[in-house]
């Protein structure tokens, strides 16, 4: 049956087959029958999804042959994943085969790697992700399926506040488990010969080309505005060698060791779980990964930078960062033991060689990160105007066609650059001024830390 493409397209024909199909893999022969069934939003503009996330609740009756004359009644909590409406980023995503990787990695590789983990270390080592139902993708389609997890207590953390240890303790063994299962699973099996989708590619890196200029070009912005004229100017006269550097680093034969990698462990991909009386939401004891969309294989420390420098403040890493770094490497070498690996070469020194060696990719990531999740008001703006465009006339759509097939023919082209970085350069400018004017005190702790940390440690040549 066809997946639905948009909110209204989710039938109740579809959701029977779609349920049929997953009560089926546990018990041959069981059919659903929905008695009633209700969507909504799954999320809220300024959250920064590109996808479209729907929640879906059912009412409905499981007949199995052991059960036929009396069907049981069962309610089902779920989230419905389809893409985004942005032809340009739709041309993008195809492109990465995202949402191919994503109905993959839930229901198959995910799978694979908790049967490895148990085989080869008694289930030490499990990945926790929303449990898969259902999944299409090919060339016209694309649905995902999953349990919503919020009806089982998992909340996201507010993305305006940074992590504490104990959050950032928690994604971090995520992180370890993920890279050590499927280091220690390449080592038996060749990953991509069986996965070759998860490749890096070109079109994976694609945002990093103009984005990476803009935003050196954004903290010349700031500095010169904070009135610091030196670093301001040593960030533009090195600006090349900066954006050559960032081009270098994601040579992934540089590293020592490669794994699959989330690629996006930002803090509204994962929820979290709190014991009650936990009100302030301080100590979580469960968590949930979630958005595997850009997973690819690649060095670990692309995560650790990512992670570590889009959620923790300057402060919490003056102070944690190399206790963080120590528990990240001595679980891993644990873990690759515990699963067999024999040999490994990857001492603590050059571990941190590797991290430091992406450096720039988490100063960016962070700088990044920060302006959408510490001004949520700008985002919200900036999505409504874009959905805008995309809800357009057919009129309209219809003349603009041609543009868009000429983009998309020049998609890699240097002058496709040229225009994307004005474009991502002009995107950015407004957060220069809030910070500056200090309208947004936590936006302007966040950036300009993240740049004097940045300077402290050498990264400005």
């Amino acid at each position: 049956m066809k997946a639905p493409a948009r909110l209204p397209d989710i039938s109740k024909d579809w959701i029977q087959y779609m349920l049929t199909e997953y009560e089926s893999k546990e018990n041959s022969g069981a059919t659903i029958t929905v008695e009633s069934f209700e969507t909504g939003e799954g999320s809220e503009v300024g959250d920064g999804f590109v996808g479209s996330i729907i929640k879906l609740h059912v009412n409905a009756k499981i007949s199995t042959h052991s059960n036929s004359s009396n069907p049981e009644n069962k309610e089902y909590d779920l989230v419905v994943k389809l893409k985004g409406e942005d032809p340009h980023m739709g041309f993008l995503f195809e492109k990465a085969q995202v949402y191919l990787k994503e109905v993959i990695m839930y229901s198959k590789i995910l799978v694979e790697f908790d049967n490895f983990q148990k085989n080869r270390a008694n289930n030490q080592y499990p990945i926790y992700s929303p449990k898969f139902i259902y999944g299409k993708c090919n060339n016209e389609e694309f649905v995902l399926v999953m349990e919503n997890i919020k009806y089982k207590g998992f909340r996201v953390h507010k993305k305006e506040e940074t992590f504490n240890f104990e959050h950032l303790k928690m994604v971090v063994t995520q992180m370890v488990r993920l890279h050590a299962v499927s280091y220690s699973y390449n080592q038996s099996c060749s990953f991509l010969e069986r996965n070759s989708e998860f490749e890096k590619t070109e079109y994976g890196t694609y945002f990093f080309r103009f984005a990476n200029p803009a935003l050196f070009d954004i903290q010349y912005e700031i500095l010169k505005k904070e009135k610091d004229n030196d670093l301001a100017h040593k960030i533009k006269s090195n600006k090349k060698n900066l954006v050559k550097q960032c081009q270098e680093m994601h040579n992934e034969n540089k590293y020592k060791l490669l794994c699959l990698v989330h690629g996006d462990v930002h803090a509204m991909n994962m929820m979290f779980r709190y014991t009650d009386g936990d009100e302030n939401c301080k100590n979580p004891n469960d968590i949930s990964l979630l958005d595997w969309q850009l997973c690819h294989w690649n060095t670990p420390v692309l995560d650790l930078q990512y992670l570590i420098y889009s959620t923790t403040s300057r402060e919490f890493r003056k102070e944690h960062l190399e206790e963080i770094l120590t528990f990240y490497h001595s679980s891993f070498v644990k873990a690759t033991i515990d699963m067999g690996v024999e040999g490994l070469k990857w001492t603590y020194e050059d571990f941190k060689i590797d991290f430091n060696r992406m450096a720039l990719y988490g100063l960016i990531r962070g700088i990044h990160l920060t302006f959408g999740h510490h001004c949520p008001e700008m985002l919200k703006n900036y999505e409504v105007e874009k959905q805008k465009a995309i809800n357009q006339s057919n009129f309209r759509k219809t003349l603009q066609a041609p543009l868009v097939k000429l983009s998309r023919k020049y998609f890699l082209s240097s002058t496709m650059d040229s225009i994307m970085n004005f474009a991502i350069k002009a995107s950015f400018l407004p957060y220069v001024k809030e910070i500056t004017n200090r309208n947004n005190g936590n936006l302007a702790s966040r950036v300009l830390g993240l740049i004097y940390e940045a300077e402290e440690n050498g990264l400005f040549g």
